[in-house]
């Protein structure tokens, strides 16, 4: 997903008139855009915060990453979808308030204690929201580092 920026030309030289190049100038919103991320993520076990990373940086682009095999799932949400087993002819998982590792799978002691497995054919799952982390923190980076208010101030300073 990427956010363009309208008035590139004059940004350019705005930035080399106060000594900044769009390199530095990108660098500087990549690494904002990634640390905005990583404060808005989901935390369930940190492993998608952990992901998060800058990407390739160029003159007119930079890229940040989450490398979980899961993280376009979180930003954009699912649709419904059916589940079916892979494995056999069940879904095995633990029943709702069985205590369960981060995992997903119940601990032995909550299966002793009378926790429970559900067992299913097919699962109708209802979807989940998004929960968009990486284009509001690339937002916000853009705001705080290419306002008016910051490049006038910038300009200003250069005088």
């Amino acid at each position: 997903m990427a956010i363009d920026v309208r008035g590139t030309k004059e940004l350019e030289r705005r930035l080399k008139a106060i000594g900044m190049t769009p390199h530095d100038a990108l660098r500087k919103i990549q690494i904002d855009a990634v640390a905005n991320a990583k404060r808005a993520v989901p935390r369930k076990t940190g492993r998608l915060g952990r992901s998060i990373g800058p990407g390739g940086l160029t003159n007119d682009h930079a890229i940040v990453r989450a490398s979980a095999n899961y993280a376009a799932y979180v930003e954009l949400g699912t649709r419904p979808h059916v589940i079916r087993p892979r494995n056999g002819k069940f879904l095995a998982f633990a029943a709702k308030g069985t205590a369960t590792r981060l995992s997903g799978a119940p601990t032995r002691a909550a299966v002793r204690k009378g926790g429970a497995y559900v067992f299913a054919r097919v699962v109708h799952h209802p979807g989940t929201k998004p929960q968009p982390f990486l284009v509001p923190g690339a937002q916000q980076a853009i705001k705080d580092n290419l306002g008016a208010d910051v490049i006038i101030r910038d300009w200003n300073r250069a005088a």
